[in-house]
């Protein structure tokens, strides 16, 4: 018997607990039939890959993590069998919840694929966030989001067209047999094709950009951090680099409090400007591009902050540069030349402005440095310092 491979999945349950999954057209009622199906899918999935996780976020009047991400079946089940129906629906505050739960997960090496399975009949609070508005946050992050509708099907769907944006799978599941289908058929989707693609998005730039997250300053720790950073390093060493070891920083002279920062996941201490210098000494070039790094401790996903990564880089143009063999030199002034978005090819579509540090979208003016090749926004553009490219250096002028 050949046992197919398996793509690990990181899927947040996003389970509707308003008034109206108390209805009984699903027997014994609406969310009682819903938390089997769940359970169901939870034993099928770790029945083929106990490596695939599983969180679990409600939502009525407002939404609640009710378990973090675990491949433990008997605590996600506890947590479904604790629900209770209440209240309004506000999905769109539920599916925002589930998004910073997948990338706090991302930020993590060797992330999983992540996915939102929404379960739901469908209505949402009107004055809360709009859920397209969510999906479309979460087509730019590529979290899938599939879902289960219940209920009567209605002329405005908002979950297929949730689901369509998204490329996830969505199931309109009229009686609790087809249900049960439904979570069979998600529980088995995980199977690897060949030639699929499924770590293209933690290596693009600009994802990584995204995703990455920020340094914690001096004033940003909690109380309870600073003692555990103590009882871990015995002193109050808690304000010096953990890559310089001090307190003042080499580069800028200024103190710790001024430009130390600690990652979040870990709390380990550093002068943005060491982490920054220790980035660019490694060697993965798609993290350089994205201007992020991972914690030398934990391995957790850093930004660096564009204005110091910037100013590193412009020092080190203004340095001389001796070399043995002279090639063509800089040019002193270039040009930009306004291209569309239909003509970039597959890479440059995924790269970020590097003002902004978004993606580029189609309808956009870009703009492109003729003697590097970087991409602007064109709003972006203006803002260049001295219309100097921030990749060469380069004056650039428009036509």
């Amino acid at each position: 018997m050949i046992l197919s491979e398996r793509h690990p999945e990181n899927i947040v349950i996003c389970i509707d607990t308003s008034r109206s999954m108390y209805r009984a057209d699903y027997k014994p009622n609406r969310l009682k039939s819903s938390v089997g199906a769940v359970k169901k899918l939870i034993n099928e999935r770790f029945a083929e890959d106990t490596s695939s996780a599983f969180a679990v976020v409600n939502f009525s009047d407002k939404p609640k993590k009710k378990m973090d991400f675990t491949n433990s079946a008997s605590k996600i089940f506890e947590a479904l069998d604790s629900l209770e129906v209440s209240g309004k629906s506000a999905m769109g505050e539920a599916l925002g919840l589930s998004i910073k739960l997948i990338i706090s997960e991302l930020r993590k090496i060797e992330a999983k694929i992540p996915r939102i399975l929404v379960i739901s009949d469908g209505n949402f609070t009107k004055m809360s966030i709009d859920p397209l508005k969510m999906a479309r946050l979460a087509q730019g992050l590529n979290i899938k989001i599939d879902s289960f509708r219940l209920g009567e099907l209605s002329p405005l769907n908002t979950l297929k067209r949730m689901s369509d944006l998204t490329g996830g799978n969505y199931y309109y599941n009229n009686d609790e047999k087809s249900l049960l289908q439904a979570a069979h058929d998600l529980a088995i989707s995980n199977i690897k094709t060949y030639g699929d693609g499924a770590n293209s998005l933690i290596e693009n730039p600009a994802f990584l950009r995204k995703i990455a997250a920020d340094l914690l300053r001096v004033q940003d720790l909690t109380k309870d951090q600073e003692q555990r950073l103590l009882q871990i390093r015995g002193l109050a060493d808690y304000k010096k680099c953990s890559i310089c070891f001090s307190d003042e920083n080499p580069y800028t002279k200024s103190s710790f409090y001024v430009s130390g920062r600690y990652c979040p996941n870990c709390q380990a201490p550093y002068h943005v400007h060491c982490l920054s210098s220790w980035a660019n000494s490694q060697k993965e070039r798609k993290m350089k591009q994205a201007g992020a790094v991972r914690c030398p401790h934990c391995y957790y996903l850093l930004k660096i902050p564009t204005e110091v990564s910037q100013a590193q880089k412009l020092t080190s143009l203004a340095k001389p540069i001796i070399k043995e063999n002279k090639g063509p030199a800089r040019p002193e002034r270039s040009h930009v030349e306004s291209i569309k978005f239909s003509d970039l090819d597959s890479d440059a579509m995924f790269n970020s402005c590097p003002v902004c540090n978004f993606i580029f979208e189609e309808g956009q003016n870009i703009l492109k440095c003729q003697n590097c090749d970087t991409l602007y926004h064109g709003k972006c553009f203006k803002d260049l310092q001295n219309s100097r490219c921030k990749n060469c250096g380069v004056k650039l002028h428009q036509y």
